[in-house]
C-alpha cells in the first residue's frame, strides 16, 4: 500500500498539476471536456431519469441533453478560435471585462445579463431544434 501511496504521488500528482495548470491557461478546454463527460455519461443519466429511454432514443430529455452537450462543445470550439484568431477580444474577456462591467449602471448590467442569458436560452432551443 506504501509503495501506491509512494507511486501515485511521485506520478499522479504532477500530472494532475500540470493538467490542472494547463487548463487554467486554456480553460475553453473545460467546456468540451463536460460535453464529452455529458455525452459518455448521457445513457446512465437518461436511464436515471427514464427507465424505458433507449441508449440513443429521440426522447424528450435526450434531445435537450444533446443540445446542452452541443452548446458546451461549440463553446470550446469559439473561444478556442477566439484564442487564436483574435486574442485582443479573448484577453478582454477574461482580464477587463468583470471590472468594466462593475462600473456600468444597474439598468445596463440587466440588460447584458438578460441579453446574454436569452441568447444561450436560444442556442440550446435551436440546437435542439436541430439536433
Amino acid at each position: 500500500m506504501n509503495k501506491l501511496k509512494q507511486w501515485m504521488k511521485t506520478n499522479v500528482v504532477p500530472v494532475i498539476k500540470w493538467l490542472w495548470n494547463y487548463l487554467k491557461v486554456w480553460r475553453e478546454l473545460s467546456s468540451i471536456l463536460v460535453a464529452l463527460f455529458l455525452w459518455a455519461n448521457s445513457a446512465w443519466f437518461l436511464r436515471k431519469i427514464d427507465p424505458t429511454a433507449a441508449t440513443y432514443d429521440a426522447g424528450v430529455f435526450q434531445v435537450y441533453l444533446f443540445a446542452i452537450i452541443g452548446l458546451f462543445l461549440l463553446h470550446g470550439i469559439v473561444r478556442i478560435l477566439m484564442k487564436l484568431i483574435w486574442p485582443t477580444s479573448d484577453d478582454y474577456l477574461d482580464h477587463q471585462f468583470a471590472q468594466d462591467f462593475k462600473t456600468i449602471e444597474p439598468w445596463q448590467k440587466l440588460k447584458l445579463s438578460t441579453f446574454i442569458f436569452f441568447a444561450f436560452l436560444f442556442v440550446v432551443v435551436l440546437l435542439a431544434r436541430i439536433i
